[in-house]
């Protein structure tokens, strides 16, 4: 029999997981799979258990949001473990889900997850950490990590745009970062108000985002930093270079495989969604298709 490890956090999204738990630990099992199951009990949790058992498991499918994924895999990298990954998606946005086409239907992923081919995919490290799909500080990681989960679950999609919209009037109120960007030697100063480095089609809910030009086993990620606004012109500016995907004055693009940043203020990073510590200072670099995880990308 095949050893799985199934880790789920019963809180994510709707909570709408509980519903399906006997069916999926029954369908797996009647695949011939000795299923071991964990519902994390906290923030931080899939990271620490993963690390601690993770090696006994041939593979590990994970349900829960993009945070919960972030959590596994960035444990079994921590350990240095290569494993084959699959996902049900059970979160609010689930953008990383989006990006490599699985349901989120969740016996159709669960059902990829078991018959489906894995496909080694880039991710991204910050210093010590790892992230899969986006690295964030500004206007909508702020977002991300500091709207209410019964929010989310409520608006879901929505309590983004509601908070974005909220949180940018006035714009004396929108909090900037001084900071010099380093892209692949390239060095770059701004004041910002938001920077991802993201691999993926879909952040924060807004699908396309980042345009049809993304590589998701390149070794290369996408850089977006829009400086802080005046007046309604550089709004207006910063809402038609994100709409169309196109530099002006206001939003700098650039596509990278090394990235540094230096700040004048302690930076808060949101990675993959969820709060990833404080630097003023700090290195991102990819590494290419360093995870495997089954998905429905054709080849």
């Amino acid at each position: 029999m095949n050893k799985l490890l199934f880790i789920y956090n019963p809180n994510s999204g709707q909570q709408k997981i509980s519903d399906y738990i006997s069916w999926i630990i029954d369908y797996l099992s009647s695949k011939g799979n000795l299923v071991t199951v964990y519902a994390t009990q906290e923030s931080g949790d899939g990271r620490d258990i993963v690390g601690k058992i993770g090696e006994d498991y041939e593979k590990i499918i994970v349900s829960g949001g993009d945070g919960t994924l972030d959590e596994v895999i960035s444990g079994a990298l921590k350990a240095d473990m290569d494993k084959v990954f699959a996902y049900i998606p059970t979160g609010s946005t689930n953008d990383f889900a989006s990006s490599i086409k699985i349901s989120e239907d969740i016996k159709e992923a669960t059902k990829l997850a078991q018959e489906g081919s894995f496909r080694s995919l880039d991710v991204g490290k910050i210093d010590d950490k790892y992230f899969v799909y986006v690295a964030a500080f500004g206007s909508i990681s702020d977002i991300s990590f500091n709207t209410d989960q019964e929010v989310k679950n409520v608006f879901g999609r929505a309590a983004y745009v509601f908070e974005g919209l909220r949180k940018a009037l006035p714009l004396q109120n929108l909090d900037s970062y001084e900071c010099e960007i380093e892209v692949d030697g390239e060095v770059i100063s701004a004041d910002l108000v938001h920077f991802m480095v993201t691999n993926s089609h879909s952040v924060g809910g807004f699908k396309n985002l980042m345009g049809a030009d993304v590589g998701l086993d390149d070794g290369i990620f996408e850089l977006t930093m829009v400086k802080k606004p005046k007046n309604l012109s550089d709004i207006n500016k910063i809402v038609s270079a994100l709409s169309t995907r196109s530099e002006n004055d206001m939003v700098i693009l650039r596509q990278g495989k090394n990235f540094k940043v230096k700040s004048q203020k302690p930076i808060s990073w949101s990675l993959d969604g969820e709060y990833g510590g404080e630097s003023q200072e700090s290195s991102i670099e990819i590494i290419k298709k360093r995870i495997k995880i089954i998905n429905g990308l054709s080849d």
